[in-house]
């Protein structure tokens, strides 16, 4: 609130007195927002103080100037994010450095910082960041530390491990079979493969509600998804054939892959009906077809599902041909969620 209340003038002199077709200006706006979810809160508010000046005031091409600005800016945010790191002389880490307590070194900050997106400092808190940091400590080859925290009627599972195959569809996988319903998220690996993945979700079955050895039980089986001891798909397969999750389909399926909007990675963004173990179908594809994960972001807005994942193989950008491949793939998967409908 206080964010809104402070730059509630931001967008409207963007998109009004800047030229935001300079992609320089589209990235000033968006660090200055700092994430997607801000962003459409003080879109929302740009609007609404326009509107409040006078009748006419938002006019047709005033509104046009913020609906372009804003998608420019989500796409910088979700599409391009990557790019941009974790600076040195970056404001917000110097507090983040500041405010570190004592039993966590500077070095040991640095070195957790280091590589991850710039966003994640606008997403997270400073009590948490220092969270993420004591989970990461002393991680071995496939090991998994792991917390689950409950916030209202919300989840939130936070998993630190070393990147390996097929980590992230597992980790999607096991709350899945579970009856977790995922809404929202990200995972972010770093050049040292940190894996840090942070998944909200609600207990929509009722299982951690109503069983007092739950949270030991879904780590128990998040440690041996991740040590290779437990089948992910054996537990997903009945609750996927279940004629009980099939829904009738509000969502056209979209597929789409870019090597434009990040220097380093294949953009991958998939729009689809929710349904259950969706994001482990998607993320299984993407491992199968021999592409490393590197960064995804989760977002769930009622039936529709909004999913971005940053990929490589072998290190590099796809080619056409694989990206062709890809497309066919998760294409198949997710008309399979259908077939019933």
């Amino acid at each position: 609130v206080e964010f809104l209340i402070v730059n509630h003038l931001i967008m409207s002199r963007a998109a009004f007195r800047r030229d935001f077709t300079d992609p320089e200006t589209v990235a000033q706006f968006a660090a200055q927002v700092g994430n997607e979810e801000m962003l459409k809160k003080i879109c929302l508010m740009t609007l609404v103080d326009i509107e409040a000046v006078g009748p006419g005031t938002l006019t047709p091409w005033k509104e046009d100037l913020v609906w372009r600005l804003y998608v420019d800016a989500y796409n910088h945010l979700t599409l391009g994010y990557a790019d941009e790191l974790i600076q040195k002389d970056q404001a917000d880490r110097s507090a983040v450095m500041a405010e570190r307590p004592h039993d966590i070194s500077e070095l040991e900050l640095s070195r957790f910082l280091k590589g991850l997106p710039r966003r994640y400092l606008s997403v997270f808190g400073l009590a948490t960041i220092y969270q993420h940091v004591r989970l990461a400590r002393g991680l071995l080859p496939g090991e998994l530390h792991a917390s689950l925290e409950k916030r209202d009627d919300i989840w939130t599972l936070t998993v630190a491990a070393l990147d390996k195959p097929f980590l992230f569809s597992n980790i999607a996988g096991v709350l899945s079979s579970f009856g977790m319903d995922i809404h929202r998220g990200q995972a972010m690996t770093t050049p040292d493969h940190l894996v840090l993945d942070v998944f909200e979700f609600s207990d929509e079955e009722g299982f951690l509600r109503e069983n007092a050895p739950a949270r030991e039980e879904i780590a128990r089986v998040l440690k041996g998804a991740v040590a290779g001891t437990v089948d992910v798909a054996g537990l997903l397969r009945g609750r996927l054939r279940s004629l009980v999750h099939r829904r009738r389909r509000e969502v056209g399926t979209h597929v789409h892959l870019d090597n434009e909007h990040s220097q380093k990675y294949t953009v991958l963004e998939i729009v689809t009906d929710d349904a259950p173990g969706l994001l482990y179908r998607i993320s299984r594809v993407v491992s199968d077809q021999g592409c490393d994960v590197d960064l995804v972001l989760i977002s769930t807005e009622g039936r529709k599902a909004v999913d971005v994942l940053h990929v490589t193989k072998a290190g590099r950008k796809l080619g056409d041909a694989e990206q062709a491949s890809l497309t066919r793939e998760l294409e198949r998967t997710l008309e399979e969620n259908h077939e019933a409908d």
